[in-house]
């Protein structure tokens, strides 16, 4: 027998009710003595009867958390919650129990080698032979970096513009087109630096638009002969969006962009116009409104003229993020660089790394959740206005909040509003009191805090499955992400489209989108994932990005779904100082990530950080046992990622919305949204049509709660506190589990509110007769469902914008002025005019005063547009309907911070056993002739893009991306002269070719390339000389080939020049083949024969 204390801090005593409850399973027969440490009194004793319990439960909650809950017989109620407790049990043997730090993923004790699976420091590159950089608007991604390098002679820039001009050598490398993609490595304008479009070629020059404008004075060149490099750039397959595109020129000096499919942009998103026979037509732009799902408008920098909608016209969404070795440290930084909504900024491992059953998966790695801005130039005074300027953008707006620290006057130090963005690198603050010093002292930092509509995520995941950190809208947290569950029935896809529709199954039954779906979830299709932006029924809904495999019947969705646990709700430590380790976990410093895993389908989870100690502090486990119905994610084998991205907040209405109202109840307490801004309402009615409307609003309501109890005697749901509810069948609220009589996922009212902890329910709107309940016992520690209420209040409803407008402002520089008319301005708008910087919007409008997001670059702009945001300009109905869902989601981030990291470990206990495996292999036999000094390609390999059931095939075919690994073991060249021989990484055929399936158990493809095939462009890993023999090569030391994070590839080897897509590497899996030269006299012969091993699971 052993008596312990129980260590965790996060048991719970009510004094006024005499009840504890405590973390775990404790029997009753085992509880010995719980002690008020506080005011020294044995309050519970198993051999006092005046201090027994009178009611003793174990329970386990709804989060699969046990819980002993105790009701003393001695009298606490002079006692106060906040008391400490000290909690004696027995256990049956004695045992020694380390603490969590010293236990691996499957709660063996660290005792066996652990061996690295990846070198991830970044200390010359990004290491792109191991990581892939992605970024996309909407699920949309748009063109990668080919290897083909254009001649440059110099890339000039214009003050107060985002114009980039580069002149190119067109006798060494020929000009590429109008609307191709290109990528610019090295200018001294960060904002020139990243993916583009080419907006148009004259001569030896074409231009582009920068991420932000050349605000420095002087303009000129920004290439520097030994570092800039300019590489065309191919585009990934698909990227066009919209379909067939329709341009008309308004006249008010805007255009628009009408497609035949949905085009799933929102207001502030970047796009690229290309092909239009008109003038300033063509270019990059920012989307102005958002009219329905196929319409949508732009300004471009001059009116449009001439044939506007002539020419084969395609849209492009224009992602903004890039990636950015940091060598003066030795780690990546990258960026959304863009506050518009759905944008994602990825870094992954090209790896997944196997999971093998019975040991632990660890991962760790080092980077910062708030990072400060990268190199601040200079924080100086005038007054108590500062103004901070920023070597790289700031990607801040007038909604940021800074935490502003190390400077030498302490005056210039604390958290402060931004009160005003005078460009992409500077902007304002007011500090408490004026600082002494007119410029900064100290090693200051500058910190964006408290974002809002933004997501910081680090973990081992994917788009599908995987366990993270994500820090957003200010909260920490950790998250378990699965797609495991299958939606009811099966659907129809149609390459290209946007609709997926029912497929009504051999049972006759159809799916049941409005009931287990909603606005801005995802869903997982033929194993790639695609966001929900409308729910039309329950048998039609609208995805983005367009279906990208072949056209189906009778396929199977699967919904992507997260469970996110909050820093208060971690059960061993908090990290917030409260836990037994002390540890306050401070998100703008560095941190040392820690988390690991078993799989099996019902493994555990665990989530930590190193304390400043040196040790892990976990912070978080969870059990996947005895809870889940089926394996809790789909695979033990994950990649390493990182993730930037602005997916907004985002909740359905609960009821009807008149076009007058100026309340918005959501099903969701919206505390991920800001306490004011705009909202995006939407209902959809077809693939095609739906009901828009953008509204502000100036405050909110959240109110979430966990449900202790329902008594069915008076009909009441107990909680801790009903402020801020009101009765009368106004107010909705929602359950997120079924529990009593009470249905999961329902609309109820609030009907009265008979105390401070309790309230009632009605089904009808107005009503304040309670429905009757059955009585249901949780506990606060272990409750019985989470209860949420929320609305958005003060609404401002869609104005109709503006034109003609007079700004006066006094002088240049500021963003804060009185308008001529305020009739039909709103907040959100993008503002257009001489002296108004690109992608302008108002900030706040209050009576004639207005505040801009940036500041004007000239004094009182006149005939300024106000453009409005949606359709009707006014005030629209949105009927509710529980199978028509209307969705809320916020515009657009309040910041976009660059997140940092600084390699990643990924770790298997015990080391990893390499499994015994077949040893595939395939080869040519054709003895193929090749003359004297000619290059040919022989043979190439890949994995497969799709596979289930062991078969594999094209993209789209099959249920799953390919995941597997192929690592190579040996190529061998049978030759009858000498040759060169090279193994080319993700080159393109000069000819076409088909890929053929290995066989057998492979999930490999190959190619034999025909006489004449040649390779462009890739990369040479490995070569080697071969004369008149039969030789073997060892691979071993090269690294594996995988599939790319996206998935794709047909059944064709085909050439291709950029900017077309390929269908390779990151647009496909990866591929290699054998390329050999001539360097003998006359025709020689050869073969050529690849060996490798799959790791499949």
């Amino acid at each position: 027998m052993a008596r312990k204390t129980i260590l965790n801090n996060y048991y719970l005593f009510d004094a006024s009710a005499r009840e504890v409850i405590i973390p775990g399973g404790i029997p009753r027969e085992k509880l010995v003595l719980i002690t008020n440490v506080t005011s020294n009194k044995v309050i519970y004793n198993f051999s006092d009867p005046e201090l027994i319990a009178t009611s003793y439960t174990i329970q386990t909650d709804i989060r699969n958390v046990t819980t002993t809950r105790v009701v003393l017989n001695y009298d606490t109620s002079s006692m106060l919650d906040t008391d400490d407790l000290q909690i004696v049990y027995d256990d049956f043997e004695e045992t020694i129990q380390p603490a969590e730090t010293y236990h691996d993923a499957v709660n063996k004790m660290r005792v066996s080698t652990p061996q690295s699976q990846i070198d991830t420091d970044f200390e010359y590159s990004t290491q792109s032979t191991k990581w892939e950089t992605l970024t996309m608007i909407n699920n949309n991604p748009f063109a990668y970096k080919s290897e083909d390098t254009l001649a440059v002679t110099d890339v000039q820039v214009t003050t107060n513009s985002a114009t980039i001009t580069v002149t190119i050598d067109t006798g060494v490398t020929p000009m590429p087109n109008a609307g191709s993609a290109v990528f610019i490595q090295d200018t001294t304008f960060p904002g020139a630096n990243g993916v583009f479009i080419i907006n148009s070629v004259s001569g030896s020059d074409f231009t582009y638009t920068a991420t932000y404008a050349y605000t420095a004075a002087g303009g000129g060149t920004i290439f520097e002969s030994a570092r800039t490099a300019v590489y065309t750039g191919v585009h990934y397959t698909g990227s066009a969006i919209g379909g067939t595109i329709t341009l008309a020129a308004t006249g008010a000096g805007d255009v628009k962009v009408t497609t035949s499919t949905a085009h799933g942009l929102e207001i502030g998103n970047e796009v690229a116009i290309a092909g239009s026979n008109g003038t300033n037509v063509n270019g990059s732009w920012v989307v102005s409104r958002v009219e329905s799902p196929t319409e949508f408008y732009y300004f471009p920098t001059s009116s449009p003229t001439g044939d506007v909608n002539g020419g084969t016209k395609k849209v492009y969404p224009r992602p903004q993020g890039n990636s950015v070795h940091r060598a003066f440290d030795g780690g990546v930084k990258f960026s959304t660089n863009s506050f518009s909504k759905n944008q994602q900024a990825i870094r992954q491992t090209k790896r997944y790394f196997r999971y093998q059953s019975g040991k632990g998966v660890a991962f760790s790695t080092g980077s910062i959740l708030a990072p400060a801005i990268e190199n601040i130039d200079e924080i100086a005074a005038s007054g108590t206005t500062v103004t901070v300027k920023a070597a790289v953008a700031h990607n801040l707006t007038r909604d940021t909040q800074v935490d502003v620290r190390g400077c030498g006057d302490n005056n210039y130090n604390g958290v402060y509003q931004v009160t005003n963005v005078i460009d992409a690198f500077t902007f304002q603050y007011v500090a408490s009191n004026a600082p002494t010093q007119t410029v900064a002292t100290g090693e200051y930092t500058v910190t964006p805090t408290n974002s809002y509509g933004v997501n910081l995520e680090i973990g081992m995941m994917d788009q599908q499955n995987g366990i993270f950190f994500r820090y957003a809208n200010g909260h920490l947290s950790v998250v378990r992400r699965s797609s495991t569950y299958q939606l009811s029935g099966r659907v129809t896809v149609t390459q290209g489209s946007t609709l997926v529709s029912s497929y009504t199954a051999p049972s006759g039954a159809g799916t049941k989108f409005a009931k287990q779906l909603k606005p801005g979830d995802y869903v997982v299709i033929r194993g790639s994932s695609y966001r929900v932006d409308g729910i039309i029924s329950d048998t039609e809904m609208v995805i983005f990005p367009d279906y990208r495999g072949p056209s189906s019947i009778n396929v199977p969705v699967s919904k992507t779904s997260e469970i996110e646990w909050k820093q208060a709700e971690w059960n061993i430590d908090r990290c917030d100082g409260t836990g037994k380790s002390g540890y306050d976990i401070d998100v703008t410093k560095m941190q040392m990530f820690y988390m690991d895993y078993s799989w099996y389908g019902a493994g555990f989870i665990r989530w930590g950080f190193r304390g400043t100690d040196g040790n892990v502090i976990y912070a978080h486990k969870i059990p996947n046992n005895n809870f889940n119905t089926e394996a809790y994610m789909r695979s033990g084998n994950l990649p390493a990622r990182y993730e930037v991205n602005t997916i907004p907040p985002a909740t359905v209405t609960t009821t009807t919305v008149s076009n007058s109202a100026s309340r918005l109840y959501v099903a969701d307490a919206p505390v991920n949204f800001p306490t004011s801004g705009t909202l995006r309402i939407k209902q959809s009615t077809s693939a095609t049509a739906g009901i828009y409307e953008y509204v502000n609003y100036t405050s909110k309501f959240s109110w979430v709660k966990d449900v202790i109890l329902v008594n069915s005697g008076n009909n009441t749901v107990e909680v801790d506190s009903t402020v801020g509810l009101v009765a009368g069948g106004v107010q909705t609220v929602r359950f997120d589990r079924p529990f009593s009589n009470i249905v999961a996922k329902k609309t109820y009212y609030v009907a009265t509110i008979p105390n401070s902890t309790t309230f009632t329910l009605t089904e009808t709107p107005g009503s304040s007769t309670p429905i009757a309940l059955t009585s249901a016992t949780g506990s606060a520690l272990s409750p019985l469902a989470v209860v949420q209420s929320g609305y958005f209040d003060n609404l401002t409803r869609e104005q109709a914008g503006a034109t003609g407008v007079t700004i006066t402002t006094g002088s240049s520089g500021v963003s804060t002025g009185t308008v001529s008319s305020a009739t039909g301005i709103q907040k959100g708008q993008r503002v257009i005019g001489s002296g108004i910087p690109a992608d302008t919007f108002v900030h706040s409008i209050s009576g004639t005063t207005i505040t801009l997001s940036k500041a004007v670059t000239s004094a009182n702009p006149t005939g300024v547009t106000f453009a409005a945001m949606g359709s009707n300009g006014a005030g629209t109905v949105f009927t509710f309907s529980e199978t028509r869902p209307i969705s809320v989601e916020l515009l657009q981030a309040t910041s976009v911070p660059s997140i940092s990291h600084w390699g990643s470990s990924v770790i298997m206990e015990g080391r990893l056993d390499d499994d015994r495996a077949y040893v595939y292999t395939v080869g040519t036999k054709t003895q193929r002739t090749i003359g004297s000094g000619q290059t040919r390609a022989v043979i190439a390999l890949r994995v497969a893009p799709s596979v289930d059931n062991g078969i594999q095939g094209n993209f789209g075919t099959r249920e799953l991306i390919n995941r597997m690994q192929l690592v190579l073991r040996q190529v061998d060249i049978s030759a009858t002269g000498k040759f060169f021989c090279e193994l080319v990484l993700n080159p393109v055929p000069d000819a076409n070719n088909i890929w053929l399936p290995v066989g057998g158990t492979s999930l490999a493809q190959y190619s034999v390339l025909t006489d004449a095939t040649d390779l462009l462009g890739g990369e040479v890993i490995y070569g080697f000389y071969v004369d008149n023999d039969v030789k073997a090569y060892d691979l071993s030391a090269v690294k594996e080939i995988s599939n790319s994070i996206l998935g794709g590839g047909t059944s064709n080897y085909s050439t291709s020049t950029a900017p077309n897509p390929t269908g390779i590497f990151p647009d496909g899996p990866e591929v290699l083949a054998v390329r050999v030269t001539n360097i003998a006299g006359g025709q020689r012969s050869v073969d050529a024969r690849f060996s490798w091993t799959e790791a499949q699971a």
